[in-house]
């Protein structure tokens, strides 16, 4: 690093070399290598006249380098992470349905989704209502640390459609180090979907705080984190000829105006705020090690000093909170009302965790092939939810209930290598309120050249026990009620993939057996609205399955290449052994075409279409009033998919800036099929503009 003392040695310094160099650089002409006189580069004759080296800037090279880490809450140890960088499918990392278009959501950016594909969809937490934001929420061992010898900020911009319906998202992320040690930073995320249809307004923030030291022998890592997030419901559309046939609408319009198409709900939101924060620290045990070497006759030793363990303690709370707000309710949409009108439809949930863990890090010796870590983690968690049913009160109030597990568990993990990489995790909770629940998952990958490009082939299995989530059996609000005491799902699950990078394949195999699997359902059926147009109604409740289903699960990544023109897919078929309880696509495709070239060897370009395509099936519904996804009332099913939906992009990167161009839902109202529905109720959004841009700067 280059230290600058005052500005009267600048000044000094500067004079002086002016005074020693400035006759003779203006002075003198500059005569070409070249015999001819001719300069190769700027054909500037005898005379070059491009100025001279200014002597006064102090010239320094600012480093790029850095590393980024996460910190595994089970062993308490850091994990090296890749950072985004990537050029392709840049476009898709904004959108709230995936890079591979595989969420069905809402319609507006940043609204509810889910997954279609089974092996793909989050696992209910603790606190369930956050499940469905996986898009936007960011968990304290999620986050990613990082080490940089110059300080770096990134700034992501993307903006769509106009300024009153349209969406922008902004990111800001700044680390930096006092020295190697030492380092800070902060990550700002804003959100902002207006909502191309009535009353489908969306906003979050998110702010986080790091920082860590990393010593010799001793480290720290510490986060805190504040998340708000606020959706607007709009309850789905009241009629769906309004886009699916407009010319049947009285008014006989060909297309309607997103704004002028009515939907159900009127100021209602739902609100989750989250606060939480994560903070570890590590030992590291080190032991001495000898060995000799010879230089001709003389034998030298040498003692180096040799980690082989580390103690760690991970702290984690958290402190959740969703709400929903409702003001007017038409007649029927929820059948059932349990709380007051002017009732808080507020849950808390509040977490203390502590886990203690010592690794035996791989490699410290030749025996020392994987790392071995043994765990145990102490669970606290408070609910809080309405109640007036309860200790003969016949006012509403917050219900408490408390609830801890004590968990141990054993890790062993090879992560280093350049062929066969694996890890094995068991975890049981000997005592609390989960007793008896348990979890053991593994993977391994091997892989090794064929053509002069890497194959890989690897393995994947896990089998647990785990009751349902405090939420999923006990929820007490104003429309939706359910105490339930459910047994253990188990599950089992095996799988398997190969990918031959000289191809440009992979092949993913995916199957599962579950039993007692737990849902959210829909009881309530329909009714005629004033308009004489029949509508579902919402009664939500939670139930089991007390049977085994099985669900199956294929991909085919198949990407071609000739010249310029790629052409990447991504097909997924599924097999549900019991479509009425776990309703999937049978098949699910991504396939993006485009042209990928280099401007002046400088400025990298795709230009394209994607299209995304799945056939149809019983989708789930979504409720407003628990936020949630369910299944639909046998009885009123509206069935969605079948429809394409087809997007153009130009994506380019330079240097350290990535930008894009797109026009989503480029078919929209074009190919005959109106039918845009992926989530039943809620269409997607119309055809519109988008721009984004990410910029990594240094120093």
């Amino acid at each position: 690093m280059s230290v600058i003392s005052s500005k009267s040695v600048i000044s000094f310094v500067a004079s002086a070399l002016f005074v020693l160099f400035a006759s003779d650089s203006f002075a003198q002409s500059t005569l070409s290598q070249n015999q001819d006189g001719f300069n190769g580069e700027t054909m500037d004759g005898f005379m070059n006249m491009d100025p001279g080296k200014d002597s006064t800037v102090v010239e320094r090279t600012v480093s790029r380098d850095y590393f980024q880490w996460t910190i595994d809450t089970e062993t308490g140890l850091p994990v090296i992470v890749e950072p985004d960088t990537a050029q392709h499918s840049f476009q898709n990392v904004h959108l709230t349905e995936g890079l591979f278009g595989t969420y069905s959501h809402l319609g507006n950016m940043g609204s509810p989704r889910l997954s279609r594909l089974y092996f793909e969809r989050e696992p209910i937490t603790s606190f369930m209502f956050e499940v469905p934001y996986d898009f936007w929420i960011k968990n304290p061992s999620d986050f990613r640390f990082t080490d940089t010898k110059s300080p770096q900020t990134s700034i992501d911009y993307y903006k769509g459609g106009n300024k009153r319906t349209g969406e922008e998202h902004v990111k800001g992320y700044f680390a930096a180090n006092f020295n190697k040690r030492v380092g800070l930073g902060f990550d700002l995320d804003y959100l902002l979907g207006r909502g191309r249809y009535t009353n489908q307004s969306t906003s979050m923030f998110d702010a986080r705080l790091y920082t860590y030291y990393r010593g010799d022998n001793y480290h720290i890592y510490a986060t805190v984190n504040r998340d708000q997030i606020k959706v607007a419901e709009n309850g789905g559309i009241q009629d769906k000829l309004y886009i699916t046939n407009p010319e049947a609408k009285e008014e006989g319009r060909k297309q309607f105006s997103p704004e002028d198409i009515p939907f159900r709900l009127y100021y209602n939101w739902n609100n989750i705020y989250k606060l939480q924060g994560l903070v570890n620290q590590s030992l590291s045990l080190k032991s001495i090690v000898s060995h000799t070497d010879s230089i001709g006759d003389t034998v030298l030793t040498f003692r180096d000093e040799v980690e082989y363990a580390k103690i760690a303690h991970t702290f984690e709370m958290g402190n959740l909170q969703r709400r929903y707000i409702f003001h007017k309710i038409p007649d029927g949409f929820y059948p059932n009302t349990f709380l007051n009108n002017d009732s808080l439809d507020t849950f808390r949930h509040f977490y203390v965790t502590n886990t203690l863990s010592f690794s035996l890090l791989e490699g410290f010796n030749k025996w020392a092939l994987a790392s071995l870590s043994a765990f145990a983690r102490y669970e606290y968690r408070q609910f809080y939810m309405p109640d007036t049913l309860s200790a003969g009160r016949s006012t509403e109030y917050m219900e408490k209930y408390t609830e801890g597990n004590f968990v141990i568990g054993a890790q062993m993990e090879k992560a280093s290598g350049d062929n066969l990489t694996f890890r094995v995790n068991a975890e049981t909770v000997v005592l609390g309120a989960d007793i008896g629940d348990f979890s053991i998952d593994g993977d391994m990958e091997l892989k090794y050249p064929i053509w002069g490009k890497e194959f890989k082939i690897g393995a994947n299995a896990n089998m647990s026990a785990a009751n349902p989530t405090f939420f999923v059996q006990n929820m007490h609000s104003t429309f939706a009620w359910w105490d339930n005491e459910f047994d253990k799902e188990f599950k089992t699950r095996i799988g398997g993939y190969i990918e031959l990078e000289k191809t440009g394949t992979k092949f993913q195999l995916d199957i599962e057996n579950v039993v007692n699997y737990t849902y959210l359902k829909n009881d309530a059926g329909g009714y005629v609205n004033d308009d004489g147009i029949t509508q579902p109604m919402y009664s939500i409740s939670t139930d089991q399955h007390s049977g085994s289903i099985q669900i199956l699960s294929a991909t085919l990544q198949q990407n071609f290449k000739a010249g310029p023109l790629h052409w990447d897919n991504v097909l997924t078929y599924q097999l549900s052994g019991n479509k009425t309880i776990i309703p999937l696509p049978d098949l699910n495709v991504f396939s993006d075409l485009y042209f990928k070239f280099t401007y002046y060897k400088r400025l990298h370009i795709e230009v394209g279409a994607n299209a995304l395509f799945f056939t149809q099936y019983n989708a789930p519904g979504y409720c407003p009033a628990v936020g949630m996804y369910h299944l639909q009332n046998e009885g009123f099913i509206q069935k969605v998919g079948g429809y394409p939906l087809i997007t153009g992009y130009v994506n380019c990167q330079i240097k350290g800036a990535r930008f894009y161009v797109m026009y989503y839902h480029a078919n929209d109202g074009i190919m005959g099929n109106r039918n845009s529905f992926i989530v039943p109720g809620y269409p997607a959004n119309p055809g519109m503009f988008k721009f984004g841009l990410s910029w990594t700067l240094f120093d």
